[in-house]
């Protein structure tokens, strides 16, 4: 599941204004997706996109479903199916209608390849249209993420190429050795400057940067100074970071991306992000920190009141999981 916060105020009048919009809702076209839009008093508080193989069959919308409505309790709800396969669309579809009642769901949408379906399987329907709807033209000129696709937005963090890997082994010994030297005052000297500087961090940055991380009181450190303030830039910095970084260091740093991803509303990178470190490395600290907030659809304006006392939680983890070095790896 991934959850997005709406970052603009925009106005939907119909239908296709919808279709057009939720793209840039969740920050990629959806595919195979429930999508479900969360609205009280006329405002988008929060967008949440499943794979549809989650919440059919066996599976069941209710986790997501009550969730969200916990968070939101005066709230109603959009569900939309994305998906060609009207039985398995329209099957979530009433699942979810039936957890909401009449009261909570405003609206049920099914759409396909070329055209979409409202309210149940024989309901109003329209095509897809080929031009961009003006609230999707807005939304693009407000700079809300867009990708083609989940896959490419993987691919966006998907970390260095084949080519750069040697250099970057070199790099990476030889930083090692240089930030041991500078003991502990001189690594945090040069991360504060990192985190603050006015350029991009160069490949020998990007380095730094990642071997810094790989101290826990660093990474808190990070957090502590993360808020919606600076959230943008960090998430430009760690998604730079992350592209020179070797696999061994990868998890201290996509977890930082994923969290500057959720404190700036970026939903769909937070969720890649903790399933690249589940792959990596499923006991990472900073991964169950991430996976607890999109669990418990935590919205990022909450930070300054919850910050404290789950860096006081990171802290322990990483006491119980021991040194990095004790930690399996994949």
């Amino acid at each position: 599941m991934s959850i997005s916060e709406p970052q603009a105020r925009l106005a939907v009048h119909n239908i296709d204004d919808l279709v057009g919009l939720v793209p840039y809702l969740i920050g990629f076209h959806p595919e195979e997706s429930l999508v479900v839009i969360v609205i009280d008093d006329g405002r988008v508080e929060v967008t949440a996109r499943v794979d549809l193989t989650a919440v059919s069959g066996r599976g069941s919308p209710d986790v997501l479903v009550n969730r969200l409505f916990e968070r939101y309790p005066s709230a109603a709800a959009w569900f939309i199916a994305y998906t060609g396969d009207d039985e398995l669309a329209w099957d979530v579809l009433h699942a979810c209608a039936a957890l909401g009642g009449p009261f909570r769901v405003q609206r049920l949408l099914q759409v396909g390849p070329d055209s979409w379906r409202s309210d149940d399987p024989d309901g109003p329907t329209g095509p897809i249209g080929r031009q961009v709807p003006p609230v999707a033209a807005e939304a693009a000129v407000l700079g809300l993420p867009l990708r083609p696709s989940r896959r490419a937005l993987a691919a966006g963090i998907a970390g260095p190429p084949d080519d750069e890997v040697v250099d970057l082994v070199v790099r990476f010994r030889a930083a090692e050795i240089a930030l041991d030297r500078l003991g502990a005052r001189g690594r945090r000297r040069i991360l504060r400057r990192l985190l603050v500087a006015a350029a991009p961090p160069d490949r020998d940055d990007c380095v730094r940067l990642a071997l810094l991380v790989q101290h826990e009181e660093a990474q808190v450190r990070v957090l502590r100074q993360l808020s919606g303030a600076n959230a943008e830039a960090q998430l430009a910095l760690w998604t730079r970071t992350v592209r020179h970084t070797l696999p061994a260091h990868r998890p201290a740093v996509l977890g930082l991306l994923g969290m500057s991803a959720w404190q700036n509303g970026d939903g769909a990178l937070a969720m890649v992000c903790l399933e690249h470190l589940d792959r990596l490395d499923p006991l990472e600290p900073i991964a169950a920190l991430l996976d607890w907030l999109n669990e418990e659809v935590v919205p990022p304006q909450a930070w300054p009141h919850v910050r404290e006392p789950l860096l006081a939680a990171l802290s322990d983890q990483f006491t119980v999981a021991g040194p990095r070095a004790s930690r399996p790896g994949r």
